[in-house]
């Protein structure tokens, strides 16, 4: 994703903190953090590793934005590398810093890059409280899936589950783009109303909708495989 270095006017806009270029910003990117923060790991010293948990990725997404959003890193932001490995790299460093006042790290822990070795390493040893979250976080999908029709359930499926892109689930499906989208867009909104409904997410705009970034957050827990 190349929103800032590809619209000049937009970065520019963005540089100034204008609130409509910071929206437009949140909205692109907070997806991504999400995923990113997801899957992001810290190293406690010798042999030791620790991960953003499902209790702390909140915490950390909205972090990640109030840092990325103030004055002098809007200004630090060259318009030439990827908005997202920017942000990638203050998404790290909140990370480190929320772990570390909730207890979970120590001081001297750092982040380790996303790789495949270091999930498999992390993910041995989970915390209880990590475990026990998971596992209600797998039953309330396996709910919300079992609520669906055979159909929406299928593209669920393969969009959600398995992360597959649109293109190549609308091949499997037999559906058009655009039919696709519209369906994946009432899939989304009932999606929320079920975590809403369930407890997992609270209305919080005058709409009666959860903010985007408990929404995103909460996507990215359920379906880590998910890309928009």
């Amino acid at each position: 994703m190349s929103l800032l270095r590809d619209d000049p006017r937009l970065l520019q806009a963005f540089r100034r903190g204008e609130p409509e270029a910071l929206a437009r910003v949140y909205r692109a990117y907070s997806a991504h953090v999400a995923r990113f923060l997801s899957r992001t790991y810290m190293s406690h010293g010798p042999g030791g590793l620790g991960r953003v948990g499902p209790l702390d990725l909140e915490a950390a997404h909205q972090e990640t934005f109030v840092r990325a959003f103030r004055e002098q890193a809007r200004l630090a932001y060259d318009g030439v590398r990827p908005y997202s490995t920017w942000l990638n790299a203050v998404a790290k460093q909140a990370a480190v810093d929320v772990l570390r006042s909730a207890g979970r790290i120590a001081r001297e822990a750092v982040a380790l890059d996303d790789t495949p070795m270091a999930e498999r390493l992390a993910s041995t040893s989970p915390s209880p409280e990590d475990r026990a979250l998971e596992g209600e976080l797998r039953e309330l999908v396996r709910r919300f899936l079992a609520g669906l029709d055979e159909g929406t359930r299928r593209l669920a499926d393969l969009r959600f589950v398995q992360g597959l892109s649109q293109e190549r689930a609308g091949l499997l499906l037999g559906w058009s783009r655009q039919e696709l989208r519209t369906r994946e867009m009432k899939l989304r909104r009932a999606m929320t109303a079920f975590l809403v409904e369930e407890g997992w997410l609270m209305a919080e705009s005058p709409d009666g909708l959860p903010s985007a970034a408990a929404t995103a957050a909460m996507v990215a827990l359920l379906f880590p495989l998910f890309v928009p």
